[in-house]
C-alpha cells in the first residue's frame, strides 16, 4: 500500500500513526505542498481534491483521512481501534465527525495563520478560530475526564483523528493548561511509539 503524505499534514500523519499501531505495511510517498505537488496532474488524478492523505491499496483508491482510518481498521480487523458494536462504533464515529466539523475548522485557522501564513497572516482569522476553541475545548476535556479517552477505556481512531489537531496546536504554542484532561490524554498519546516516530517536528 502506498500512503502519500506531507510530514506537516495532521491528516496523514493520523493515517500513518495507524498504520504504526497496527503493523500495516505501507510505503510512504511524501508530496511536496509547499512546492504544489498537490496540483500537478499526477497527483490529481489520484485526488482531484489536491489533498493528501491518499491510498493507493493496490490499485484501490482512497481520499479522506478518516474514511482511510475506516477502511484499514476493518481491512486488517483493528476491532480494538474501530469497534464492531453498533452503539461504541457509533460513538467514535461521533467524535470522528466532531473532529471534522468542530475542531479542526478552528484549528486550521490558528495553525495556518500561525505557522504557514508568513506575513500574510491574518490576525483576525487567529482570533477567530481561538474563539472557536474556547467552545470547543471544554467540550473534549469533558468527556477525556470520564474513563481518559473520548469514546472507550482505550485509544481509537477518533482519538487518533483528534489527537493530530491538537499537535498543530502544541506547534503554535496554544495554551492547553486551562484543559487538564486534555494534557493528561494527549501527554499519554505523545508517549506511544507511533505518536513519536512520525512526530512533525518544531515547524514548517
Amino acid at each position: 500500500m502506498k500512503l502519500y503524505g506531507h510530514p506537516f499534514s495532521s491528516n496523514a500523519r493520523r493515517v500513518q500513526i495507524l498504520c504504526e499501531e497496527c503493523g500495516i505495511p505501507y510505503d510512504y510517498v511524501p508530496v511536496d505542498l509547499l512546492q504544489g505537488a498537490q496540483y500537478e496532474e499526477e497527483f490529481l488524478r489520484l485526488n482531484p481534491n489536491a489533498k493528501v492523505p491518499v491510498i493507493d491499496d493496490d490499485g484501490f483508491l482512497l481520499w479522506e483521512s478518516q474514511a482511510i482510518m475506516r477502511y484499514l481498521a476493518d481491512k486488517h480487523g483493528a476491532t480494538g481501534w474501530y469497534p464492531v458494536d453498533l452503539e461504541k462504533r457509533a460513538v467514535v464515529d461521533q467524535w470522528l465527525d466532531w473532529n471534522q466539523t468542530r475542531l479542526t475548522p478552528a484549528t486550521e485557522k490558528v495553525a495556518y495563520n500561525t505557522l504557514f501564513a508568513g506575513d500574510k497572516a491574518d490576525q483576525q482569522a487567529i482570533a477567530s478560530g481561538k474563539a472557536a476553541l474556547e467552545k470547543v475545548m471544554p467540550i473534549l476535556d469533558g468527556a477525556l475526564h470520564a474513563t481518559g479517552w473520548m469514546a472507550e477505556e482505550r485509544p481509537t481512531i477518533c482519538d487518533v483523528a483528534v489527537a493530530t489537531n491538537v499537535t498543530y496546536l502544541e506547534l503554535c504554542k496554544y495554551d492547553l493548561g486551562t484543559y487538564p484532561a486534555v494534557v493528561k490524554w494527549y501527554s499519554a498519546l505523545k508517549e506511544r511509539e507511533s505518536f513519536k516516530t512520525t512526530a512533525p517536528g518544531d515547524g514548517p
